[in-house]
């Protein structure tokens, strides 16, 4: 997939419904240009996720969040 067009569409769905999935996906999305195409396809993957998700990863699963999506650990910010 092109870059350009991923980055887009990450974008794009990071708007979220919850004040705090989008605090954390908006901490990803600013990080966006130091990512390479394997960390970008893992946002995706997380993205992906429904809010209830991931919130549950950030706020009562983080070591599993950080086993699940190892790449993202360097640019997770809270």
């Amino acid at each position: 997939m092109d870059k350009a067009l991923l980055i887009k569409q990450l974008n794009f769905k990071a708007r979220r419904g919850m004040k705090e999935t989008s605090r954390v996906v908006k901490s990803f999305i600013d990080q966006i240009d130091d990512m390479n195409a394997e960390d970008l396809l893992e946002l995706k993957k997380f993205i992906d996720l429904d809010d209830q998700k991931m919130f549950d990863y950030i706020f009562k699963q983080r070591e599993i969040f950080f086993n699940d999506f190892s790449k993202l650990k360097k640019y997770f910010i809270i």
